[in-house]
């Protein structure tokens, strides 16, 4: 159902009748501003701190960030879900003092089987599924917890626990928000939207965006917004970026961008102690990339327009038309990162972006948003607020699974000794067959392909690839590969696909070679191992030629017909162009 339709029940923010009404004192100042890409001077902050989240001390936290999820036009369900990537160990981390006094449950099954030996809960997910969260129940006391508990994630009040789910990232992508912008709060026996308006403390009275702050409370705007920044804890998995999008109110009855200026974000790595260390990505909205600036509302005498901004990657592919579509970006897993945005200073910019409320929970792993501040300050609100930033997009899980998988290894024949593990395939010199490595002989384990873990199906709904490995980076000799998704989310297999490498012949004179293959997704991210292609008497102890990525790999996924026009599906019979190859479209 739409969003909107969840929300009827709820007194929602009005843009007019909930701006963050605070004092000047409200503000918490931060002499230290990131380095990047500004470069006015170096970031000093240290990490975040956990926080106490619940009275009794009973409660678990959850590494890395994690989003909630909906579609772009805010498609989704009754609750917002958290979502995990796939084939990842996610750890629930047990807080309480006396870790043992406390069982872990599942749905009201016990579930403590899967506590490690720290009283932790571990768990893996696989794609496209929908799983219960863990609860944390003391066998002394009255008490437990959940992950919905004390949070915007789904409002508690007169319904089950139990019925917050985790969700693995599925096709198609989704709009993520680390704090949960269609969730609710209760105040003074009030439900309200999590989402706030723009609109704040600034001297345009906006929240995160264009205006000066009064820092000493004397009437006297002393300091100019540049931009604002959200800094997130680092992922499970990788992720791909294709849009990020900020909810937004303007002055400018054209939209926040005026015509010839663009305003950028930028995707920055940060090291462990918070330093930015590396600008991953550059995202840009013009005056083209605003929608829905339409709505208006009057406020501080003004009238306000609201929409969203849609900032896009300035690295792009050109087709053999001419025609630029932007690329997806790669965020790198374990890595803490910061979105910084940058041009709310720009002449004929007017732009208050949105701000969250976060529960005691939610602060333990998302950071305050913070103001920038051209004279070298930045600046914060004492009340828990970040900004209201979706990032359009997925975990990106390549699994290439190695030896430890099947039941086949646990038991007494399996010949262990020789097994040289599932991704190590030998290709006969006459290119016809293929066999699992040290295992051939034995018909019970010989599956003679890769199992190859994806996020979302290998083929599209047109047949074409989400997954493949780069031709450039073929040796001359490997034609491609056959993919079996017969059992992709089936019983047994789930999520796993059925990788064949075609190879040529060996050519007269040649009694052996071999090859690593890495798997791509978007934004260029690889699987976890790689594919080893063993042909004729080749061996692993000759040493292995290297086929891997030393650049980005880029996923062409524009599809035109032979006028050079965008197309999204061909139809029957249809001639098209992808990766700058012709293709027929065959009835099925």
């Amino acid at each position: 159902m739409k969003k909107s339709l969840l929300v009827a029940f709820a007194l929602a923010c009005a843009v007019t009748g909930n701006a963050q009404s605070v004092s000047k004192g409200a503000m918490v100042h931060r002499s230290d501003l990131p380095d990047m890409p500004r470069q006015k001077m170096a970031m000093a902050n240290g990490p975040r701190k956990v926080k106490k989240s619940v009275d009794n001390d009973l409660y678990y936290t959850i590494p890395g960030a994690l989003f909630g999820g909906w579609t772009v036009d805010g498609m989704g369900y009754k609750y917002s879900m958290a979502l995990v990537p796939p084939f990842t160990d996610v750890t629930f981390a047990n807080q309480n003092k006396d870790k043992f006094a406390c069982s872990w449950f599942i749905n009201g099954n016990d579930a403590t089987e899967n506590a490690t030996e720290n009283g932790d809960y571990v768990s893996n997910y696989s794609p496209d599924g929908w799983f219960y969260t863990p609860a944390l129940q003391h066998r002394k006391i009255d008490g437990s917890y959940q992950f919905n508990e004390d949070n915007y994630w789904v409002l508690t009040e007169g319904t089950d626990p139990n019925e917050l789910s985790l969700m693995a990232s599925y096709s198609p992508e989704l709009m993520m928000t680390p704090c949960d912008n269609h969730g609710h709060r209760t105040s003074n026996g009030n439900v309200y939207r999590n989402a706030l308006s723009g609109y704040g403390f600034l001297s345009t009275a906006f929240l995160f965006g264009t205006g000066q702050v009064d820092a000493e409370d004397d009437g006297i705007y002393d300091y100019t917004a540049y931009g604002f920044e959200q800094t997130y804890n680092p992922l499970l998995a990788p992720m791909y970026v294709d849009e990020i999008h900020i909810n937004a109110v303007t002055y400018n009855d054209y939209g926040p961008i005026p015509a010839g200026k663009s305003i950028k974000a930028y995707i920055i790595a940060l090291d462990e102690e918070g330093a930015a260390k590396e600008v991953l990505a550059t995202f840009e909205a013009t005056a083209a990339d605003t929608l829905d600036f339409k709505d208006n509302d009057e406020y501080n005498g003004k009238t306000g327009y609201y929409g969203t901004v849609v900032y896009r990657n300035t690295d792009t592919f050109t087709d053999i038309f001419g025609n630029q579509t932007s690329l997806p970006a790669a965020i790198p897993a374990g890595v803490p990162f910061r979105i910084q945005f940058e041009g709310m200073d720009e002449e004929g910019v007017s732009i208050g972006a949105y701000a969250l409320f976060k529960s005691e929970v939610e602060d333990t792993y998302i950071e305050n948003g913070y103001l920038l501040m051209k004279e070298g300050r930045a600046f914060t609100f004492a009340n828990p607020l970040c900004a209201d930033v979706d990032l359009l997009g997925q975990f990106e899980v390549i699994d290439v699974q190695t030896k430890d998988f099947l039941s086949a290894e646990s038991q007494d024949d399996f010949p262990a000794a020789d097994f040289q593990g599932w991704n190590v395939l030998r290709v006969s010199a006459d290119g016809q067959s293929v066999s699992t490595e040290g295992i051939v002989g034995n018909e019970n384990y010989d599956m003679g392909c890769a199992f190859v873990g994806t996020s979302v199906p290998w083929f599209d709904e047109d047949g074409l690839p989400n997954y493949d490995v780069d031709e450039e980076l073929l040796p001359e000799w490997v034609e491609g590969l056959q993919v079996d998704t017969t059992y992709y989310n089936s019983d047994g297999l789930s999520g796993y696909n059925l990788v064949i490498p075609v190879c040529k012949p060996l050519p007269e004179g040649v009694t052996g070679r071999s090859c690593r293959l890495d798997i791509f997704g978007n934004a260029g991210i690889a699987g976890n191992n790689q594919i080893i292609i063993l042909q004729g008497d080749a061996t692993l102890a000759d040493g292995i030629a290297e086929v891997k990525a030393d650049k980005k790999v880029i996923r062409k996924r524009g599809l035109y017909n032979l006028n050079g026009q965008s197309i999204s599906t061909p139809v029957d019979g249809q001639l098209y162009i992808k990766d700058g190859k012709k293709y027929l479209n065959r009835k099925k």
